[in-house]
């Protein structure tokens, strides 16, 4: 972007314009790291996932190596699971930096398992999204019998997080799930509505559903 003709300042508590070579210099210099971000371009897309033991100072390791490469952390997602650490990240970096940002993130993480995937740029607003929550007594099959019914609707999840606790009181174990389930097409939601009803009378479990309706929820669940 080309630099304005006049430059203003409000150190003095106003807009005072600047017009001293100095400052001049002083504001040209400040706009070239914007240069140089121009200069990498283009920029695209890539999802990093890390997956090993847990330790101290994992994610900071992961994301000085994306750094060192220019690379900017958009979106990020960590959880453990016993003595198993997960991560996953959306980086934008320079279109010919992919590989090179990924044996970096390897390099510095030689314990763990990383794998990249490149990511669509644009991806569509889904026309259906619904947060689903299934609480029951635990058993066996309980994810599969779920998701399969899911899938078989046309929908997919795109967030799952299940745990299995101890009752209050002692004795049984509770299960549950949480999710979001996602359509690019329109759905018919009575239909699917009478569906979990008939799948929580076969599996004797609790199951709510909760549609989002403004638009910038659905982009938001997505």
């Amino acid at each position: 972007r080309a630099l304005p003709e006049r430059c203003f300042s409000t150190a003095f508590g106003h807009l005072a314009p600047i017009t001293t070579t100095r400052n001049k210099m002083l504001a040209t210099r400040a706009l070239r790291p914007l240069a140089s971000l121009t200069a990498r371009r283009p920029l695209s897309q890539l999802v990093v996932s890390v997956v090993g033991p847990d330790r101290g100072g994992l994610v900071s390791s992961v994301t000085r190596a994306i750094a060192q490469h220019d690379g900017n952390v958009v979106e990020s997602s960590s959880f453990s699971i016993g003595p198993v650490f997960s991560m996953a990240m959306l980086v934008e970096a320079g279109a010919d930096q992919h590989a090179a940002l990924t044996n970096a993130v390897q390099s510095a993480v030689p314990g763990h398992s990383v794998s990249a995937h490149e990511a669509e740029e644009c991806v569509e607003a889904p026309a259906f999204a619904a947060a689903l929550d299934v609480s029951c007594a635990d058993g066996v099959g309980l994810i599969a019998r779920v998701t399969e019914f899911v899938a078989n609707e046309g929908l997919s999840l795109s967030k799952l997080e299940t745990k299995t606790e101890g009752a209050p009181h002692g004795g049984t174990q509770l299960f549950s799930l949480s999710g979001v389930m996602l359509s690019k097409d329109r759905v018919n939601e009575a239909k699917l509505a009478r569906g979990f009803k008939d799948l929580e009378l076969e599996m004797g479990v609790n199951i709510d559903m909760c549609v989002y309706d403004d638009a910038e929820a659905v982009k938001m669940a997505a």
